[in-house]
């Protein structure tokens, strides 16, 4: 197991903790919070669309500064990493064909074939190893790019951005923990871009058109039984 996943899943583990451990030594839970009016009845779907919306906003700016810093630090490996492929690419063509050519020959003693026949393989090894290093390189890559972003949600989640208080009524008073949770929360929804937003939004809608087309049929079915 990397250490980098080892130490992800032990600040998990702390975190998870330090709420449990919340509730017992306070022995206190938090009174639910009365939610905005405009997030009931047939004002849900404008009230979570504008939300939706400036929340797209903001996390195209973060998704834009992540890549600015994976471009600055990451962009030379992976190019070199292509540029390795390529060459190995080649020279596992080459070798193949040149494989080929001598095992179907009549006039090639039998040791020109087996060199050839290694030197093939010996290609196709080194191009799985680059291949591999390649795979590697951008997991890594994708781990820093949510890392990065993960922190710039957290900041722009601590300088005021927050997606669940725009849930809650305008006379809610928020306790610490729900502003901790929410600043978490949004800072994780943050990180995953405006992909991750865009998908939030369309699994909303989705669900929304759903019970909207089963109300529908529900009514039909009661005018006509």
């Amino acid at each position: 197991m990397k250490s980098s996943t080892m130490i992800v899943r032990i600040l998990l583990l702390v975190a998870v903790s330090v709420l449990v451990c919340y509730y017992f030594l306070s022995n206190q839970v938090p009174m639910p919070l009365p939610f905005n009016a405009d997030w009931q009845g047939s004002k849900l779907a404008s009230a979570f669309a504008g939300q939706m919306a400036w929340l797209f906003a903001v996390a195209l700016f973060i998704e834009r500064a992540v890549e600015v810093v994976v471009m600055a630090f990451r962009d030379q490996g992976a190019d070199l990493l292509d540029e390795a492929e390529t060459r190995a690419t080649g020279l596992y063509d080459n070798e193949t064909k040149a494989a080929a050519t001598l095992t179907g020959s009549n006039t090639a003693s039998q040791a020109d074939k087996d060199t050839a026949i290694k030197a093939a393989e010996a290609a196709q090894r080194t191009l799985a190893a680059t291949r591999e290093q390649k795979v590697i390189y951008r997991a890594e890559t994708k781990e820093i790019a949510l890392s990065v972003g993960f922190v710039l949600g957290i900041l722009v989640s601590l300088a005021g951005v927050r997606a669940l208080r725009g849930l809650l009524a305008d006379n809610a008073n928020p306790t610490q923990l729900f502003s901790v949770v929410d600043i978490v929360v949004t800072g994780a929804m943050l990180a995953g871009g405006s992909e991750g937003v865009h998908r939030i939004a369309n699994v909303f809608t989705s669900t929304m058109d759903n019970l909207s087309a089963r109300q529908d049929q529900s009514q039909k079915n009661l005018k006509n039984p």
